[in-house]
């Protein structure tokens, strides 16, 4: 059953506002919201639940090139279902057994035909009746032993929306536009070095030195900038005895986001 009819037309306007977000920034509304109850379960939201959810898009889209993929904020209900199957595959690997084990059931998916499933999506998942699942109405699907559409708008609306860690989100944005750049001409050099002759050869040189590009040089500054507004947003929140909003949930995305970056992209010391 469907929990539309315990929201207020102020409350329907503003979770369908953060159903309109990217993935990433539902799942910190929602983190925000129930960090209390869910931070034992962030890991698998942003490992798993966030990178399944791209995937499916992208899916959805065909694209298969993660710089050309600008990420989405809601599937269609096929999609949705293919979601659902590519995560219950994904913890039924035995690769994958540490999202399999008991510290992560909260997370794990429960295991339904598709006929049920796509009943499940219309009837209990899609908040709004938009015949569409947001990456929000499936993390408070998921989590509903504590979470409910009425209350995420009661806690999230409650609060300011000015938070001290505005400035690491935008930070991150201007790490995102470097790694896609950056991506972008090492696949262009990828191609090209599979070409015959001098074409090939110059572009096999430049693929060498692309770490020590340009590209490269801004892309790692990018990062050094923004661990650091990381750092100051989290002291802020921290010592500040102002009232914002909880960013719980927003500060530890962040941190956990910029660490999978610099892993991928930082230099190596």
């Amino acid at each position: 059953m469907s929990f539309t009819e315990k929201l207020d037309p102020e409350a329907l306007a503003y979770f369908n506002n953060v159903c309109q977000k990217p993935f990433a920034q539902q799942a910190v509304a929602f983190l925000n919201a129930y960090w209390r109850e869910t931070a034992d379960q962030a890991d698998f939201i942003f490992s798993v639940s966030w990178e399944l959810i791209k995937y499916a898009d992208m899916h959805s889209k065909g694209i298969s090139l993660r710089h050309l993929y600008e990420e989405g904020h809601d599937l269609d209900f096929d999609i949705g279902l293919y979601f659902y199957e590519q995560l219950c595959k994904f913890v039924e690997d035995p690769k994958n057994s540490k999202w399999a084990s008991p510290a992560f059931r909260k997370s794990q998916p429960e295991m339904l035909t598709a006929i049920k499933r796509k009943q499940e999506l219309r009837d209990r998942v899609d908040v709004n009746f938009d015949g569409r699942v947001s990456f929000l109405e499936y993390l408070l699907y998921q989590y509903n032993s504590v979470a409910n559409p009425a209350d995420f708008c009661k806690r999230s609306m409650s609060c300011q929306d000015e938070h001290p860690e505005i400035r690491a989100r935008l930070a991150l944005e201007e790490v995102n536009k470097s790694i896609k750049a950056y991506e972008a001409e090492r696949y262009r050099l990828t191609e090209e070095a599979k070409l015959p002759g001098v074409k090939g050869l110059k572009a096999t040189n430049e693929l060498a030195q692309l770490d020590a590009s340009p590209l490269a040089e801004k892309l790692n500054k990018a990062l050094i900038t923004a661990e650091a507004a990381v750092r100051i947003a989290v002291r802020k929140a921290s010592n500040s005895s102002e009232t914002f909003a909880p960013t719980e949930g927003a500060l530890w995305w962040m941190s956990r986001d910029l660490e999978e970056k610099q892993k991928h992209y930082g230099k190596k010391k």
